[in-house]
């Protein structure tokens, strides 16, 4: 009980703090403007036809992969490296709160601000239900519960690159490596020409997992699961920062 209370008191901290900073609004509005954009360019190339302007959204736009690899690191950049630049870690460090409510905390805050940039989206498939086309409810739910699955995933690896410095534009600039390096070395592993390390490279790709499964309507444990151990691993990676930090 006293691990939720403190952790519910951090949440709404960091909740506050991500709200009230009006760059992520702009972030927000951008991100929007280019989810609109992709979702009449796929209304465009499918005719009409709403379950394949899905399928082109959620799994194939490149700008709707550009706005998930590049929004959580603006949103995480200043959780932590804000934090160190003006000195409040240390203070937040030597709290009676551990490691794991800081993280998840900010982990959390970051997470469902990214979310609530995607409710407005909801708004696309409503218009064209307007027009008498109703989306199959099972690739559309599933393409949102891997939209959040990358969203936690990124969000996660920006909260450790943030953890990492005390300057914000540094602190995005490592997540977003992280994140095309995690989006993009399994491509480039084609070119060695090794194919053991092809295989495992491409076991690791975080859109091979996307498009095989959410964005087809199936969800698969084993799909699940990549991304949440990912998830985990740059969690733990946070907290062992963290941790090092407290003790120096």
């Amino acid at each position: 009980m006293r691990m939720l209370r403190q952790l519910s008191i951090l949440l709404a901290r960091e909740v506050e703090s991500l709200y009230f900073t009006p760059i992520h609004y702009a972030v927000i509005t951008v991100a929007l403007v280019f989810n609109g954009w992709s979702f009449w360019f796929a209304m465009q190339l499918s005719q009409g036809n709403v379950e394949d302007a899905v399928r082109l959204f959620f799994g194939e736009s490149p700008l709707v992969w550009l706005v998930m690899v590049l929004v959580p690191p603006l949103l995480t950049m200043r959780l932590f490296a804000e934090e160190r630049r003006s000195g409040t870690l240390e203070m937040l460090l030597t709290a009676p709160v551990g490691e794991v409510e800081v993280v998840l905390a900010k982990f959390l805050a970051g997470l469902a601000f990214y979310v609530s940039m995607w409710v407005p989206s909801l708004l696309y498939l409503a218009i064209a239900k307007s027009y008498g086309a109703i989306p199959d409810v099972g690739p559309l739910a599933t393409s949102y519960l891997g939209i959040l699955l990358l969203g936690a995933l990124f969000t996660a690896a920006g909260l450790f690159a943030s953890s990492l410095t005390q300057t914000q534009v540094l602190a995005a600039v490592l997540a977003t490596v992280f994140n095309l390096l995690l989006l993009l070395v399994p491509f480039v592993s084609r070119f060695i020409g090794i194919e053991a390390i092809e295989r495992f490279f491409v076991e690791l790709s975080i859109a091979r997992h996307f498009g095989d499964s959410f964005s087809k309507g199936l969800i698969d444990t084993g799909h699940v699961s990549f991304y949440v151990v990912l998830t985990g691993v740059f969690l733990f990676w946070t907290m062992r920062s963290l941790e090092s930090q407290r003790w120096r």
